[in-house]
């Protein structure tokens, strides 16, 4: 089955920052993450959901700060893309 590009897009964000988190020690998050990839992968609006779920309340994905500046950086970058995509996707479903 061919995912939808933009859920294609996603799921790769995703995986692209689970994995950064993993490598960088973050069990925990990539954990998260990669549960909404799975989700998202296959085709379950939940995943998006999800993900966005992860920025809410206290200890949420935006607290998530690396030893190195340039790490933290790296970080910030891949969770704006994710979410930024994830953020397209939910305002898509929410219009039909």
């Amino acid at each position: 089955m061919n995912l939808h590009p933009q859920i294609a897009a996603l799921a790769v964000q995703l995986e692209d920052l689970s994995i950064f988190l993993r490598v960088h020690g973050d069990r925990i998050w990539s954990g998260k993450v990669d549960l909404c990839r799975h989700l998202v992968a296959d085709s379950n609006f939940a995943g998006v959901d999800h993900f966005l779920r992860l920025f809410e309340g206290d200890d949420n994905l935006d607290d998530v700060r690396l030893d190195d500046p340039g790490d933290t950086a790296e970080l910030d970058r891949l969770r704006k893309a994710a979410r930024v995509l994830a953020g397209r996707l939910a305002k898509e479903e929410g219009a039909d």
